[in-house]
């Protein structure tokens, strides 16, 4: 597993548990809002690394399409 797959699924974790937590236990208006605007963004990146389509590099750390 590439580091940015890894790095999408823990933001991913982070994102669902924190807006969970946020929306189950807040009694504030206000609290809720910022936390939704705190982890939505979590959540939105984790996704966006998952559908990234894979590179065609055969090692980690190499550059792709440069001749390896």
């Amino acid at each position: 597993m590439t580091p940015e797959n890894k790095s999408g699924i823990i933001s991913i974790i982070i994102g669902i548990i924190g807006l969970a937590i946020i929306i189950l236990y807040s009694n504030s208006a206000f609290i809720t809002y910022m936390g939704t605007a705190l982890f939505v963004p979590f959540i939105i990146y984790g996704i966006g690394i998952g559908l990234n389509p894979p590179t065609r590099r055969k090692k980690i750390g190499q550059l792709p399409f440069r001749g390896w």
